[in-house]
This record gives C-alpha cells, structure tokens and sequence, in this order.
C-alpha cells in the first residue's frame, strides 16, 4: 500500500524548521546586498566606456574628401565589408570607409551581386 495517497499527505508530516539564520549568513548577505550597486556602476560605465570609444573611432578617419577613385569587380562571395576592409585606409574605420563606397556607388543597403563594378574612394 502507498504510504502518500494524495499531494496534500506528503506534506503533513514534513518536519518544520525552527532554525534561526546566523550571523554570519545576515553579514554575508547584507554584504551582498551592498555590493549589487557598485556591481551595477562598473556595468554602467563598462557600457559607456564602450559606446564612447566606438563613437570616437567612427569619427576618427575619414573627414577629408577622397582625392580619387579605382575601380574593383565584385567576386563571388565577396561582401561590402570585405571589400571595404581590405582596400580602406590603414588608419580609417571600416563602417566610416564603407559609407562612403555606398555613398559613391549609391547603394541603399549592404547588398552587391557577383560582377558589379564598384567605385572604391581613395585617400
């Protein structure tokens, strides 16, 4: 025979704990407590930090007008980023060298098809 029937017996010998917390568990968790809002600062200006260096380094390069312009054939599989990162200026950023090859081109989007003939901007 089973001892529990029903979902409700099993609990109505369950044993109660009386057991008051220690010091030492309060003190650990205050601690914790206390240490969430510092936790949640770094957070915050680890975000910021980042933001800040990816808006700089979009605006580093790239402020002058280009002084020329060279040709290149889109190979199968290639991509507008990898276009633009591999024939942009050493010291520029590939979104900022990027813009301005769909700007050239007057691209609406990433999108290039095998063939096409792009007009990359030259520093």
């Amino acid at each position: 025979m089973l001892r529990y029937s029903t979902y409700r017996s099993i609990y109505e010998n369950a044993p109660v704990l009386t057991e008051k917390p220690t010091r030492t568990t309060i003190q650990s968790l205050k601690s914790a407590i206390n240490s969430i809002p510092l936790f949640r600062l770094v957070i915050i200006l680890f975000i910021a930090a980042s933001f800040w260096t990816g808006a700089f380094s979009v605006f580093a390069g790239g402020m002058d007008k280009p002084t020329g312009e060279k040709q290149v054939i889109v190979q199968y599989g290639d991509s507008l980023w990898r276009i633009a990162s591999l024939h942009k200026p050493e010291d520029m950023d590939t979104r900022v060298y990027m813009d301005s090859i769909r700007r050239i081109n007057g691209l609406r989007g990433p999108d290039i098809q095998a063939g096409e003939v792009l007009s990359l901007p030259v520093w």
